[in-house]
């Protein structure tokens, strides 16, 4: 038996499960670090109020399963598990050893530090089943709790690839939690200017310190103006938006130069003012999760990979970037505030997320093992 967090009724538990098994396809590996992501998690230890069932992230009883490739010869079959039904899952980013590989399998050995993803496999667990596609080495040098971030560093990837900005260009981030400042150290490595908007400014503050060029109150229209200053009048070219807000939303329409793209992260606001949409004339797009793979199981559970030339970025590839930048220096966490406990007293640390001053994230120490 192994010990893993679950959410039920409104609680954070901790409860005995069977060890899993490994897939043919699948890495077993003994976590040492697994980091909790606030928004998504708060979410669904709150929805467990309501109903267990109804609050899992992925997959869910009622997941409608797009058709996204000809049905005309029988494919690879295997699923994400379902989790429990009297509990919801929590955890999908943590970094640990490999214990086991399954038989198919040829790039990691028994002892490797690797770095995992994904809510259908990477729990906060004391051993996780886990796709190859959904798992990345982490280079030498590299801490595993600062690995232990990757799909956290994937999600902010992602939502940055969204903005198709280059080089030069300008993005502003509604949001200066954890995604918004892993966004402000991506942007800096990547030679984009990055606008940071919040309203703690303890948080615009380590936005600055991570290159922002500016830092703005969420406030119109002091905001606006300041915005149009540092982009030369036009505004900026694009704006991620990760907050649940449909005023947010549609300041972000203002905040864009002509032509400009809007790229809506995790939970958005949808009652978009026309107007000020249409004289943006914006290209408003979703970020979804870590890249392309996520929510397929053909990627994902059967390790089909999308060739190179058709997806550069997908998910994994997303995830080894993220732990190359932590290798490189680019992208450092030392600075950003985590309550950090054993895994036993993980309630604790959701009790501090939930808390209005609370710390960007929580860290879940699973004990003895390599760093």
């Amino acid at each position: 038996m192994v010990r893993r967090v679950l959410a039920q009724g409104g609680e954070v538990i901790v409860r005995d499960v069977a060890a899993p098994t490994p897939g043919p396809g699948d890495v077993l590996v003994r976590p040492r670090y697994s980091v909790i992501s606030p928004g998504t998690e708060r979410s669904i230890v709150r929805a467990t109020r309501v109903s267990a069932a109804g609050a899992h992230e992925y997959p869910h009883p009622g997941f409608q399963w797009p058709t996204i490739r000809s049905a005309a010869v029988r494919g690879p079959s295997r699923m994400p598990s379902m989790p429990p039904g009297d509990a919801a899952s929590l955890g999908y980013s943590l970094a640990g050893t490999v214990v086991e590989v399954g038989e198919d399998v040829l790039d990691l050995r028994p002892g490797d530090r690797v770095a995992c993803s994904g809510s259908q496999c990477a729990y906060h667990c004391e051993l996780v089943a886990v796709p190859r596609n959904l798992t990345v080495p982490v280079p030498d040098g590299v801490p595993l709790d600062a690995a232990a971030h990757v799909t956290l560093g994937a999600v902010s990837m992602e939502a940055l690839r969204r903005t198709n900005c280059a080089f030069g260009e300008t993005v502003a981030v509604f949001g200066s939690g954890m995604l918004g400042l892993l966004i402000a150290q991506l942007a800096a490595a990547a030679g984009i200017y990055l606008v940071a908007l919040d309203t703690n400014a303890d948080r615009l503050a380590m936005a600055r310190d991570f290159g922002a060029v500016a830092t703005l109150p969420n406030t119109r229209p002091e905001g606006l103006a300041q915005v149009r200053s540092v982009t030369g009048g036009f505004g900026v070219d694009a704006v991620i938006v990760a907050a649940a807000s449909s005023d947010l939303l549609n300041f972000a329409f203002d905040l864009l130069r002509p032509g400009g793209r809007v790229v809506a992260l995790g939970d958005f606001g949808m009652d978009i003012d026309r107007r000020r949409f249409f004289a943006a004339q914006a290209t408003f797009v979703p970020s979804v999760a870590y890249g392309p793979g996520r929510y397929d199981p053909v990627y994902e559970e059967n390790n089909v990979d999308l060739p190179i030339s058709v997806v550069r970025w997908t998910e994994n590839r997303n995830m080894g970037l993220f732990v190359r930048l932590l290798a490189e220096g680019k992208v450092d966490l030392a600075g950003l505030p985590a309550v950090r406990v054993p895994v036993g007293d993980a309630p604790r640390a959701y009790e501090a997320l939930f808390q209005a001053d609370s710390p960007l994230t929580g860290v879940l120490d699973f004990g003895d093992g390599p760093q």
